[in-house]
């Protein structure tokens, strides 16, 4: 197994639509029952920025990856960038600003 190709525990997804798109993604978190550790939303009517942390081993993550890239209102799915506000872990002391 390569280790450099690990999935990100922190997942940045852009949707397009508006709230339909948004309830059938969360929707799909919970009926899939995806470990989510936290999660920030933003956006407004024409699409939204998802940024998901994962509570997860590395493999899983990337079958979780794997899943959410399939939806049909997932326009892009990839690594959150490090060191935002979003992706800052409150549980741990070094990650806050």
């Amino acid at each position: 197994m390569n280790r450099s190709m690990a999935a990100p525990s922190v997942l940045e997804i852009r949707l397009a639509g508006g709230i339909y798109a948004l309830n059938r993604f969360l929707m799909t978190l919970q009926n899939k029952r995806v470990p989510v550790a936290g999660v920030t939303i933003d956006g407004d009517r024409e699409a939204s920025r998802i940024t998901l942390r994962l509570d997860c081993p590395e493999e899983t993550a990337r079958r979780y990856t794997a899943l959410l890239s399939s939806l049909e209102d997932v326009e892009e799915v990839g690594p959150a960038e490090e060191d935002t506000p979003e992706t800052a872990d409150p549980t741990n002391p070094a990650s806050k600003r």
